[in-house]
């Protein structure tokens, strides 16, 4: 994971988008894992470029991530902003060096939650972080339980704008982008240390350059929810097809096994990711 962070940094430096950092990172990776590992930053960088890596986004609590479920809260509290909740499931938490928290601040006059998105530093007094268990697939991504006491926020670390409309909403299509850009990435690597077929290669790179424009229009108009499930399940059936399939008998068997354990990443979100793509089409017709 280091080595992934430091060459995505190093890309980085050298002028590239997050995006284009991730794909070409991916494509030098051996596993599934870790171009995710590039692909979760990068898309975090996406929304917020003054975030250092390794990051992780703090949402999902006992109840979900939908606003109503929030009860971390931001608050004013003996002269200071302080941070006070828990959440359940957060990506990379354990080694994040910046943690962006979604916490409510109040209600909107419609009654609707009103949601801030904070920066802080992982190391700050008050925060604690509980590793679970690797999971059965992509075990090399750590999770953790955060819980927040008492948590100073300082002045800056409040993101500017609605923490949900612009922040945690958009990022679950902005994540979805560049965590399949650099599926994409590391399968590109793969048929090429495979020699494999020069048609697969253009596949994958027609869907590459449609992600990479994809990037560039607003997360949460209809038309790129459309765009995205198109492009998801054409990359579904060129990573179940028998191009594909030739190039895995050209590779090692541990990496063979690494890609049957971690394919279900792929997967994570598919409900969610159909929903907007129905709502999308709803909305377009």
């Amino acid at each position: 994971l280091e080595w992934v962070w430091s060459a995505y940094q190093a890309t980085r430096d050298a002028g590239a988008t997050p995006f284009a950092a991730a794909v070409l990172t991916a494509a030098r990776v051996d596993r599934l894992g870790l171009a995710f590992a590039a692909g979760y930053p990068a898309a975090l960088q996406q929304l917020s470029p003054e975030t250092r890596l390794p990051c992780a986004l703090c949402v999902t609590e006992d109840e979900g991530t939908h606003p109503r479920a929030m009860k971390t809260t931001l608050e004013r509290v003996g002269g200071r902003d302080e941070l006070n909740g828990i959440k359940t499931f957060v990506t990379f938490g354990t080694l994040a060096k910046d943690l962006l928290v979604a916490a409510k601040v109040g209600e909107k006059p419609d009654g609707r939650p009103d949601l801030a998105l904070v920066r802080i530093p992982a190391d700050r007094t008050g925060v604690t972080l509980e590793a679970h268990p690797p999971t059965p697939f992509a075990p090399e991504i750590p999770h953790a339980r955060l819980e927040l006491r008492h948590v100073r926020v300082r002045a800056g670390e409040r993101l500017p704008g609605d923490g949900f409309t612009e922040y945690v909403k958009p990022f679950r299509t902005v994540e979805d982008i560049h965590v399949l850009g650099t599926a994409l990435g590391y399968l590109i690597g793969v048929t090429r240390r495979a020699n494999g077929s020069v048609q697969l290669l253009a596949d994958f790179a027609a869907a590459l350059v449609a992600l990479d424009w994809l990037r560039g229009v607003p997360p949460l108009d209809p038309r790129t929810h459309i765009v995205l499930q198109g492009v998801y399940q054409r990359v579904v059936e060129l990573a179940e097809g028998d191009e594909l399939a030739a190039v895995w008998e050209s590779t090692s068997e541990d990496e063979r096994d690494r890609w049957r354990r971690d394919r279900p990443l792929l997967d994570v979100a598919f409900r969610a990711r159909r929903a907007r793509f129905e709502r999308a089409t709803r909305e377009l017709s």
